[in-house]
């Protein structure tokens, strides 16, 4: 997820408290206009904060200034007053593009060249004597454990080819069902139970490999890999899996060596991107130093930013157990976290100028300019490794309003400052249907406003329902593919009438 920087910063500068947060609702572009003051007019706002560019007209309601993509306009009911330089020539740079979402840099569902969770595996020949009938393991929604031992009474009676490619086919379907049904850890354990009665079954190896490098479990995926890669040296599949296990673990070379190897055994323009990714990040942040916790594996720049490091670790820690608390979910795998200068973090993440730091299953942070944590840093930490917690409960599957509302109220963000101008404007926001992919799909100006309405629902289900209500929604989204049936199912209401609610609490709340 990405996460937008304050108004009227250069690119170089620090992520502030009103980091994506409708503190600066309806300011629209919030980063778009980073240029510098002496080459633009400054537009100051109420509530204390400034836009710097170039102011291109005013009429009786909207201030307009210019960014790359065209002209933005402001209310003037939010605006304190405007400063004029007779120089203004620079263009703002248009944010754009970068990532946004829930999968790594590169991303996790690299190309194989099988499906690791196919129904069935490719018939075998008709054998004297023996079925090749696809056994039904599942049955009405749900895996038939009787089916299943018979399958296994099979495989230990007689461990025939045939025999144990009935067994691969059962416990593909079953873990198959139980992804579907946001149960990932059954069906690891289900694999698991098949590699024991059929070791070396690459179907099995392969559909529990994939569920291990999903869940981030990399380790294990790791040593589960590494035997069958001898074992199946003409297997491309293993090596794209092994590569993104290495890269989840920040073992860049090694990460490498396998793409390479997996590139050598069949061309894919997605394993070439992830190569090129992880061969830019070797370059750019190679040899950064490392410190771990119990929970973050934290690398850093040397060059006196060890104290930094030091306390970033002890911050992303102790936000680790407020969110605990707080969402009633336990990550158990190592976190990673990056802290980059500011250029490094643009060169790698290829991320737009509005983007303040960003979690693509790595905590990524600019921090230029620091050399010791900041009240502004905590909270950019904090809400980035929220996104971590969520991604962990709902099986990446939460829109993306949920998760960066979520984000933006743990950090400690509030509707309060400009709630009113919200509740006024409120039905002229992107719907939540619109919100429910990544924010890098709306048009620049509409950006602020998605995270500004976004924090809304999540303060309505906080106030309406407690905490509680949060934690149980995340953890029902693991098993649901779309939030609007949640929505039907848990609060009786469609997308539609959710998105009334919000408004109206907005306008209860801020009297309108």
């Amino acid at each position: 997820m990405v996460r937008v920087l304050s108004v009227g910063r250069p690119p170089t500068a620090r992520p502030s408290p009103a980091l994506k947060s409708p503190q600066l609702f309806l300011a629209a572009v919030l980063a778009l206009c980073f240029v510098s003051s002496a080459f633009a007019d400054v537009i100051y706002l109420k509530n204390g904060r400034k836009i710097v560019a170039r102011i291109t007209r005013e009429d009786s309601k909207q201030v307009y200034y210019e960014v790359e993509s065209g002209e933005v306009g402001i209310p003037k009911s939010l605006v304190k007053k405007v400063e004029k330089t007779q120089t203004s020539e620079a263009p703002a740079p248009n944010p754009t593009g970068g990532a946004q979402g829930h999968h790594r840099l590169p991303p996790l569902d690299l190309p194989l060249s099988r499906d690791p969770q196919a129904d069935a595996v490719p018939a075998l020949r008709q054998g004297s004597g023996s079925s090749t009938e696809t056994p039904e393991v599942v049955k009405n929604d749900a895996v038939d454990e009787a089916e299943l031992a018979k399958l296994e009474e099979a495989v230990a009676r007689d461990p025939s080819t045939e025999n144990r490619h009935r067994l691969t086919q059962g416990y593909q379907q079953a873990a198959k069902l139980l992804t579907r049904r946001g149960q990932p850890e059954k069906a690891i354990e289900l694999y698991r139970r098949g590699l024991e009665l059929a070791p070396g079954e690459l179907s099995l190896t392969l559909g529990l490999a994939y569920q291990l490098v999903r869940q981030q479990h990399d380790g294990e995926a790791i040593e589960v890999l590494i035997p069958a890669e001898t074992e199946f040296p003409k297997s491309p599949d293993i090596p794209v899996l092994l590569g993104s296990a290495y890269y989840g673990i920040e073992e860049l070379n090694r990460a490498i060596e396998e793409w390479r190897k997996a590139l050598a055994l069949a061309d894919s323009s997605k394993v070439k991107q992830a190569l090129e990714q992880a061969e830019r990040e070797k370059e750019l942040a190679g040899d950064y130093l490392e410190l771990r916790s119990q929970h973050f594996a934290l690398r850093f720049e040397g060059r006196g930013s060890s104290e930094l490091a030091r306390e970033s670790l002890a911050t992303l820690e102790g936000a680790f157990v407020e969110l605990e608390r707080d969402l009633d979910v336990y990550p158990q795998e190592t976190i990673v976290a990056l802290l980059y200068p500011d250029q490094t973090f643009r060169d790698i993440t290829r991320s737009p100028s509005w983007t303040g730091a960003l979690n693509d299953g790595k905590i990524r942070v600019p921090v230029s300019g620091l050399s010791s944590m900041t009240y502004d840093l905590a909270r950019t930490l904090k809400h980035e490794l929220t996104h971590s917690f969520v991604r962990q409960a709902t099986l990446g599957r939460c829109p993306v309003w949920f998760n960066e509302g979520l984000a933006e109220l743990e950090e400690g963000a509030s509707t309060a400052s400009l709630g009113a101008a919200l509740a006024r404007d409120y039905s002229d926001l992107p719907s939540f249907v619109a919100l429910e992919k990544p924010f890098t799909s709306l048009a620049p100006p509409a950006v602020p406003l998605a995270y500004a309405k976004s924090l809304a629902a999540l303060e309505y289900l906080r106030d309406a329902d407690g905490q509680v209500e949060i934690q149980r929604l995340l953890k029902l989204m693991a098993s649901q593919t779309e939030f609007e049936t949640l929505l039907q199912s848990e609060l009786r209401m469609s997308n539609a009438e959710f998105d009334q609610a919000v408004g109206a609490y907005l306008a209860r709340r801020y009297g309108m």
